[in-house]
């Protein structure tokens, strides 16, 4: 009887590590996806504008 209450023990502390471990994982993974979504808001904040379309193929030797 004492062995079997063990080996409950023993399966309930490596299924409660497992589940940390996951938890662990989903939270890096969470970080991860906000820190890129920050750098691409980032870089959208400061990106430029396009040039208007055909600006810039035609070079004015006279300027």
């Amino acid at each position: 009887m004492d062995m079997s209450l063990v080996t409950q023990a023993v399966a309930m502390q490596s299924a409660q590590r497992q589940e940390q471990a996951q938890m662990l994982m989903v939270k890096a993974a969470n970080d991860m996806q906000k820190a890129m979504i920050n750098m691409l808001d980032q870089g959208l904040a400061n990106a430029k504008a396009m040039p208007a379309p055909g600006t810039g193929t035609i070079v004015d030797k006279s300027a």
